[in-house]
């Protein structure tokens, strides 16, 4: 089989595996199928998430201190694949939204809405707190 008919029924198959998953249950899943976001674009987005869920703790000097300690080498490749320095997600302040759009723009090089972004990713309960605080200061932005 060609590569041309290999690409067109791998797609077919994406097509048709799409159909079957509910997009409720997996609504960032079916995100990602629909922006072709690849796997280290999803890592790196849900560790940003995760950093941020540690700076909106009341104590962010003890997690941020223990945190950087523990970035492992894989997590550093992952930040380096984005131009992305561990020192600059580690911080003793709370995240923002216009921190978070800074770093989606590194992370994705299209447009990402990040409003739809971040309810995707709440819906399929990948750090809820962090996505509501975020989208709660990206509607206080557009008012």
């Amino acid at each position: 089989m060609s590569i041309e008919k290999e690409l067109e029924l791998l797609k077919y198959q994406v097509y048709l595996l799409k159909k079957m998953v509910v997009n409720e249950e997996h609504p960032f899943f079916m995100y990602a199928l629909d922006h072709n976001l690849d796997e280290k674009q999803v890592k790196m987005i849900c560790k940003v998430l995760n950093v941020f869920s540690h700076r909106l703790t009341d104590d962010t000097d003890q997690n941020s201190n223990e945190y950087h300690q523990h970035v492992s080498e894989e997590d550093k490749q992952l930040y380096e694949n984005f131009s992305i320095l561990p020192e600059d997600l580690i911080k003793d302040e709370k995240p923002s939204i216009k921190e978070f759009e800074l770093l989606k723009e590194k992370i994705f090089s299209d447009s990402i809405n990040s409003k739809y972004l971040l309810l995707s990713l709440k819906r399929q309960h990948i750090q809820p707190k962090v996505c509501e605080f975020l989208l709660e200061e990206l509607e206080a932005s557009l008012d």
